[in-house]
């Protein structure tokens, strides 16, 4: 999770996230993309990292933004976190979706905030969450979770040009010409 706490207004306030190689540590790009492995992706697939917070800490952080949504008519305790690029779905909330994985060509391994590391290969594709009565898509990577059932990720914020106000803890998603504000 980003700590925005006494970040000035070019790093939380206008939710521009702040690119970390999980390969060299540099910031301005991603581990695809870094020069000192000439954007080659280590042996083992592709690596995202992931952290897990308790929901009892994530409720009193500031810095967490948190909700229960519907996703496909089920409600859903949602983390969303710029810090991970993809999305994820509690392996034990999986089977309320009724959506049968599809395997990817890539296997990807997570990096949780404990430092263990996990494998998915599989993509639950073409879900629907639900904002204030405005049903949006969303593909989501299962993986075990403990105190979230979802967790939207960058790639989704970032297709929906979704803006998380940390000061505020809520997120910005952008409608037909209107805003939500959830």
């Amino acid at each position: 999770m980003k700590d925005c706490r006494g970040k000035g207004p070019a790093t939380c306030a206008n939710t521009q996230p702040i690119l970390t190689c999980f390969g060299c540590g540099e910031h301005g790009h991603f581990k695809n993309q870094c020069p000192q492995n000439n954007g080659q992706q280590q042996q083992g697939g592709a690596r995202g990292k992931f952290y897990v917070v308790g929901d009892k800490n994530a409720q009193q952080d500031p810095n967490v933004v948190t909700g229960t949504f519907l996703l496909n008519n089920h409600y859903a305790k949602t983390l969303f976190d710029s810090s991970v690029d993809k999305s994820f779905v509690s392996t034990a909330f999986e089977s309320l979706l009724n959506i049968t994985p599809t395997t990817l060509d890539t296997a990807f391994t997570i990096e949780l905030a404990n430092g263990n590391l996990v494998n998915a290969n599989t993509m639950i594709q073409n879900c629907t969450v639900n904002f204030l009565n405005h049903p949006l898509k969303i593909d989501l990577m299962p993986i075990k979770l403990r105190s979230f059932d979802v967790i939207i990720g960058m790639e989704w914020l970032s297709q929906h040009n979704a803006k998380i106000i940390c000061g505020e803890k809520v997120v910005h998603i952008p409608i037909d010409n209107e805003t939500l504000v959830i």
